[in-house]
């Protein structure tokens, strides 16, 4: 007993000194890349194209599965455990590179990473891959999220449907029909309501802005302004739990909902045309819908994101890493996650290429793009999601009071946490 404690102590030392990324598992020469799991597949063979062109690289490389989302504060709990290349939304670029957990990205005597990612890509995701004047970030997608509709509960041959389909307060005053094969109601209209990825639609529209007209400002968040009261007085008439037309949900579920007829129309992620819509017959959509306030019609705006592929700062195999980040990103990559996956591409040729500028699908992304907000890239915009998400969740499930004094001082508490010291 006594010899094999010996052993294994002796095995565990080794394998801390050799400065492993994830314990024992990994070998000393491997460079980790982290991707979704419904990536996986793409990602593997990408992976093997990239070893068979570059056959003087020695590291073995192995693919994890690691949600986006979440990948910062996994990677913040211990760096030197998380893989070497990793996927993540822009928005966490500021997060991470003022927290030292960026490699930042140069051109080298043999290599122009640098120049190729700010002379191939959309202007707005080389905005979002740098923080401080510096470049952290290899862009791969452009995301926003549109109206997605069952045409089985609003048939194409619905009069004035395209005015329908772009009014939410129309939607909400339809009378709906039942779920085919049920007596159950189908509900008409949906988003959700404690995701600040979507709650922002009607602040934006009514003209507020989150921390000032380029998100750069952590000082300026106007939402309890007359503006945001008036959106506030309108999510706690429209879009409450109690109201029976109004759903939220994860916007998966809310997909799923539309695709089943059970609900009528959705705002949901441009990647649920392959993850949950892809072969449908019954979907269509749209560019986002539009709000009524003070009886003028009000346009929805998006957020818009990027997901980027970075460099962890504390790899040991960092010039792999950054050859394989931009192998993952180039443009023949972008237009196969564009087929595959339906991401729409950031590398300016690809966006060009038929497949893409012609593709139905893409050209509503492109057009809800060309609306959208970006995502704040300043690290402060991390205290932004828990305060939203209370926010929707309380009008949504209605222990918010409606009431003017209620409503002010629900935003008044808003804008204070926001601006509180990180």
């Amino acid at each position: 007993m006594k010899t094999i404690t010996k052993i294994a102590t002796l095995a565990l030392c080794a394998c801390l000194s050799m400065g492993m990324f994830a314990g024992c598992g990994r070998d000393a020469e491997e460079v980790v890349v982290w991707g979704g799991a419904e990536d996986q597949e793409l990602l593997k063979q990408i992976v093997e194209e990239f070893k068979a062109a570059n056959p003087d690289v020695t590291e073995n490389i192995r693919v994890e599965v690691q949600d986006a989302w979440d990948a910062q504060s996994v990677v913040a709990k211990d760096p030197e455990k998380a893989a070497d290349v990793v996927l993540i939304p822009h928005d966490q670029v500021g997060i991470m590179a003022k927290a030292g957990l960026l490699s930042e990205i140069r051109d080298g005597t043999a290599a122009t990473f640098a120049s190729d990612i700010r002379n191939n890509n959309d202007p707005a995701t080389v905005q979002q891959a740098t923080y401080d004047g510096k470049l952290y970030g290899f862009p791969l997608t452009m995301d926003t999220y549109i109206e997605y509709y069952s045409t089985v509960l609003f048939p194409d041959d619905k009069q004035d449907l395209s005015e329908f389909l772009g009014s939410v307060d129309q939607m909400l005053a339809a009378d709906m029909p039942n779920i085919p094969g049920s007596k159950e109601t189908a509900m008409a209209f949906g988003f959700r309501m404690e995701d600040g990825f979507y709650f922002n639609m009607g602040f934006f529209a009514v003209g507020c802005t989150l921390f000032g007209e380029n998100g750069d400002n952590v000082n300026a968040c106007n939402w309890n302004n007359e503006n945001g009261l008036k959106f506030m007085q309108y999510a706690a008439k429209n879009f409450r739990q109690s109201g029976g037309k109004f759903k939220s949900d994860d916007a998966k579920n809310l997909a799923t909902a539309v695709l089943n007829n059970r609900l009528g129309a959705c705002i949901s992620g441009g990647w649920e045309m392959q993850d949950t819509f892809k072969g449908a017959t019954n979907i269509k959509y749209r560019t986002l819908p539009s709000i009524t306030i003070d009886g003028e019609e009000k346009q929805l705006i998006a957020f818009s994101n990027s997901k980027q592929y970075i460099v962890n700062n504390m790899s040991a195999h960092k010039a792999t890493a950054t050859r394989l980040a931009a192998f993952i990103t180039n443009e023949q990559n972008q237009l196969r996650y564009a087929a595959e996956r339906g991401y729409y591409p950031s590398n300016k040729n690809a966006q060009q290429n038929a497949a893409v500028k012609d593709d139905p699908f893409f050209k509503v992304i492109r057009e809800q793009l060309d609306k959208s907000v970006p995502v704040p890239i300043i690290p402060e915009i991390s205290r932004y999601w828990e305060a939203a998400k209370s926010l929707g969740s309380s009008i949504y499930n209605g222990s918010l009071d409606g009431d003017d004094a209620s409503l002010q001082a629900a935003l008044d508490k808003f804008v204070s946490d926001l601006k509180s010291t990180l």
